[in-house]
């Protein structure tokens, strides 16, 4: 499965969009994230810590997304298995970045609740 895009269009309305992501992208993408949060200033630090923020709510909208027609209870938990795999790593490695950096950090908070919600939905298919 690779990443791609499908649009269906009849007569000129748009039918259905079907977007496909590797795990390994969405993960690459993470890291190339997280490693420029780890070399960024004091001044630019929660603006990045944002985009991560926004990225992490993305994955777990996707898995949402991804979930919503699943039929299989185990590939249902499988994909929030690995979307809290993603999000925990994100949330440990910044909350390791924020603590060197002095202030109050909002997007952290929500990044830890992005993460609780994760967890959450694992339980309840797990």
């Amino acid at each position: 499965m690779g990443t791609g895009l499908t649009v269906g269009i009849a007569a000129g309305t748009i039918k259905f969009v079907t977007l496909t992501l590797e795990l390994s992208d969405l993960r690459s993408a993470n890291e190339k994230a997280l490693a420029q949060l780890s070399r960024t200033t004091e001044v630019e630090f929660d603006a990045e810590l944002v985009e991560i923020e926004n990225f992490l709510l993305s994955i777990y909208r996707f898995a949402v997304l991804a979930v919503r027609g699943q039929q299989e209870i185990e590939r249902a938990a499988d994909v929030w298995r690995e979307t809290l795999e993603v999000i925990d790593l994100a949330a440990r490695q910044v909350q390791v970045l924020s603590s060197r950096h002095p202030g109050v950090h909002p997007s952290l908070d929500r990044i830890l609740e992005i993460r609780h919600a994760a967890s959450d939905m694992l339980a309840l298919y797990a």
